[in-house]
């Protein structure tokens, strides 16, 4: 017998007391149980059943549940086998043609040997044509389409792709003869100062016949404009002739036979030539093609028309000079040829 709880406040007292939920007697409806601060449990009780959660009677429940199994009722069978009892279940299917088995063209897959399946083919149905020509048969298949230029097959300048031979492939030039084409916005262009003269191998720029292997014309006659331009990879210029006929060379290096001339005229003897000779021995200013070099002078100036003339100046600019021993210059105030032999200015004369 449990512990009486006559005389006592169960609530304060005993926390886990297990009561109805609404603290007042059982009945014949399903009470809620809770315990003794008011929380409630999942069994329901009455005067009649026992519940839990939403079962509202559980040995209801319980005498509803089949204990017994029965073979294709509470539990299935295998070709009509129950696999109730003992032992192994030996399974062995029926097969069926047509039913759990698939045939080929109406024939079994069952029994011994090859199966010759041979498929009724239809031409257009179950197996493609060529040009409405039927793949079924021995033979070769002659495949010709009807190409119809600019149709169904592409032209060539308007020139069809069918037929034997070949194809001449041309496009209009641009310009006139011997006039270097060049894309202009993506077709042939030309001008008539860029021209190749293709009989003697000349390049013309700027001139229509040229005369020489590269020919270059400017477009103009003055410093205004410049007819060649030679720079590095930075844009430096390092050879420039502008239309006046000057010439600027940013350094110049010319090994024992190079030779260096400027003309008025190529065809006069109007020229002033700088040559250094294989033989190295001087340098030779002259107005000749063929001048003859000395071998005691470094610099070797001829003329038989012309004289030298050196610096000319005051007598204060020359003493304003910080002179080298040899220094030559013509004191226009003294009208004297004077020469520094270290230490003093000398008159020559």
């Amino acid at each position: 017998m449990g512990t009486t709880l006559s005389g006592l406040t169960p609530a304060t007292t005993f926390d886990a007391l297990i009561k109805v939920g609404d603290n007042s007697a059982l009945s014949a409806s399903l009470k809620t149980i809770s315990d003794g601060e008011g929380n409630d449990s999942p069994l329901k009780l009455s005067t009649s059943a026992v519940g839990i959660g939403s079962i509202t009677n559980v040995e209801t429940e319980i005498n509803g549940k089949q204990s017994t199994l029965v073979s294709g009722t509470s539990i299935k069978t295998i070709n009509s086998t129950s696999v109730l009892g003992s032992g192994d279940i030996s399974v062995q299917a029926t097969l069926v043609s047509g039913t759990n088995i698939k045939s080929i063209n109406s024939t079994s897959l069952l029994g011994s040997g090859d199966l010759s399946v041979q498929e009724t083919l239809i031409s257009g149905t179950n197996v493609k044509t060529i040009n409405s020509t039927s793949l079924l048969g021995s033979g070769d298949v002659a495949v010709q389409e009807t190409l119809v230029s600019g149709t169904n097959i592409k032209t060539i300048n308007s020139t069809s792709l069918l037929g034997s031979g070949d194809i001449s492939i041309s496009a209009s030039a641009g310009g006139s003869n011997t006039q270097i084409q060049f894309n202009d916005s993506g077709a042939f262009g030309a001008d008539s100062l860029f021209n190749w003269d293709n009989t003697n191998k000349r390049l013309g720029v700027g001139e229509t016949t040229p005369t020489a292997r590269v020919h270059i014309k400017g477009e103009g006659a003055t410093s205004a404009t410049t007819a060649l331009l030679v720079q590095n990879s930075s844009g430096t210029e390092l050879f420039k002739v502008n239309d006046a006929g000057v010439a600027y060379i940013k350094a110049a290096i010319f090994n024992t036979s190079a030779q260096f001339r400027g003309y008025v005229d190529a065809n006069t003897n109007d020229n002033i030539e700088f040559i250094v000779p294989s033989s190295g021995n001087s340098f030779v200013l002259s107005k000749s093609y063929s001048p003859t070099n000395n071998a005691s002078a470094l610099l070797d100036i001829q003329s038989t028309t012309q004289g030298f003339l050196p610096p000319r100046m005051t007598t204060t600019q020359v003493e304003a000079i910080e002179p080298t021993a040899g220094l030559v210059v013509y004191d226009t105030t003294t009208n004297k040829l004077q020469c520094y032999d270290g230490g003093s200015w000398n008159n020559l004369f």
